[in-house]
Parts: C-alpha cells; sequence; structure tokens
C-alpha cells in the first residue's frame, strides 16, 4: 500500500484551509462587516458613562476607628443602590464602589458613575458630605464621653489629694505619735494618686491629635474625562476578531457541507 493510499482523504493541512478562506473571502468580509456594524451602532446608541474617584479616612477616638472599614463600604453602598438588581444595574447617577484600602484599613475609595463627568463629581461631593456629617455627629458624641471621663477623674484626682497645710499637719501628727495607720493610709493614697495620675496622663495622650481626630477627605471628588464605558475601541477591535473568526468557522462548515453533498452524490 503506497503513502497517499495510507493518507484519508478527508484530511487536510494550513494550505487547504488557506485556499477555503481565499475561496470564500467574500463570506469572511461580510461576516465580519456585520459583526463590526453590530458593535458600531451599540457603542453609538450606549449610554456614555463617566466616573468620579474620591478618598476618604476614617476619624478616630482614642486610638479606635469611628467605623470598621468594611462594614462602613456595605452601609453605604446598601444605602445608595436599589434594592431592585436590574433598576440598580441602569441607576444613573449611582454609587459604584466603595473599596477600604488594603494596606491602611481607614482609608475608604469611593466611586460614583453617571451621564457626564460633571453629574459623576456632583453626586460624588454630595454623598462625601453626608457621610462626614453623620462622621462628625458620631466623633462629637465620642470625644465628649472621652472628655467627661478625663474631667472626672481629674477631680477625684484633686478630691483624694491632701492640700501642703493638711501634709505639714499629717507629718507632725506622725512624728509626735508615731501612729503607724497614719503611716499605712498615707502610703495607700499615695499609691492610688499615682495609679490615678498615670491613668490620667495616658487618657490626655488617647485624646491628643496624633490618637483623635475626625473622619477628613483625603482626595475631593474628581472625574476623568474619558468615559469608562463604553470601551468604544476594545469592542470595535474584539467585534473585527470575533467576525473574523465566525467568518472563517462559517467558511470551513460550508466547504464541509459542500464536500460531503458530493462524496454523498458520487456514492
Amino acid at each position: 500500500m503506497s503513502l497517499e493510499e495510507k493518507v484519508p482523504q478527508d484530511e487536510f493541512g494550513l494550505r487547504d484551509v488557506w485556499e477555503i478562506v481565499l475561496g470564500r473571502k467574500w463570506l469572511i468580509i461580510a461576516t465580519t462587516a456585520i459583526c463590526v456594524g453590530l458593535a458600531l451602532a451599540y457603542v453609538t446608541l450606549a449610554t456614555t458613562i463617566y466616573e468620579s474617584r474620591a478618598m476618604v479616612q476614617i476619624g478616630k477616638v482614642a486610638g479606635q476607628p469611628l467605623d470598621n472599614a468594611p462594614q462602613l463600604a456595605s452601609r453605604l453602598m446598601n444605602h445608595y443602590t436599589l434594592v431592585n438588581t436590574e433598576l440598580a444595574q441602569k441607576q444613573l447617577p449611582k454609587l459604584y464602589a466603595v473599596t477600604p484600602d488594603k494596606e491602611d484599613g481607614i482609608i475608604l475609595t469611593l466611586k460614583a458613575r453617571a451621564r457626564s463627568p460633571q453629574e459623576a463629581q456632583q453626586y460624588l461631593q454630595g454623598i462625601i458630605q453626608r457621610l462626614l456629617a453623620n462622621q462628625q455627629q458620631r466623633y462629637d458624641q465620642l470625644f465628649k464621653a472621652r472628655q467627661a471621663q478625663l474631667g472626672q477623674m481629674q477631680a477625684e484626682y484633686e478630691d483624694l489629694r491632701p492640700p501642703l497645710n493638711a501634709k505639714k499637719r499629717m507629718g507632725k501628727a506622725q512624728t509626735d505619735s508615731a501612729s503607724a495607720l497614719l503611716l499605712l493610709e498615707q502610703s495607700r493614697r499615695t499609691e492610688t494618686l499615682s495609679t490615678m495620675l498615670v491613668a490620667i496622663a495616658n487618657m490626655e495622650n488617647e485624646l491628643a491629635p496624633v490618637n483623635t481626630m475626625p473622619t477628613i477627605e483625603t482626595l475631593s471628588p474628581r472625574y476623568d474625562p474619558n468615559p469608562v464605558a463604553p470601551k468604544r475601541l476594545l469592542i470595535l477591535v474584539l467585534a473585527m476578531v470575533g467576525g473574523l473568526m465566525l467568518g472563517v468557522f462559517l467558511a470551513l462548515v460550508q466547504n464541509g457541507s459542500r464536500r460531503q453533498a458530493d462524496r454523498v452524490a458520487s456514492s
């Protein structure tokens, strides 16, 4: 049996594919043109969407954040997103994303989308203003509570601390009577005062600006003049590539069908 007889007649190589493509080039061109035309119609009719971006740093009181960043992000998205999923996808302007920073857990990045850059910026600015107002209210409550605790502790310290003339009288009484009870009482009071003084110093440090600060806007809302959707160039390129692939596939299918019909007719 010769080598030619061993090779099935149905097998063909790249040269055969190329010949099929050339022979049905108008089918491939027409398919590509249709795909590109549909993509062009889509990008022309689709709503152009622009995005605005801002960053917020969550405040803290005594070193503790006012809010948990992921929980705050979830609350914001739930508050500004429609319950109906289908309507939420079409909603414009809308809060598109609230993302906590991976490296700094108190930083939130907010993104809003709208039909124009200015609309996206204004919408996001309104969200930021309401967020800062709510955070400021929470900050004021916690800060005042901490200040009240500090004031109470300072007042208790002053009440326990004896005046100078009382110290002199106590010292004289101890010299005259050598009272062990008075010495013990003085030692206990001194220890209590020292403990309170340390606690007062710690609380004052916690209320220092480095550990206590309100929520601030670290990046004001700004927009990109280039739309984020639809990606016109990308869609057109994908349509062209997809159209070419679909055209080649149709050409191969058509060629295979014709060969099958010829084989049936010859048999």
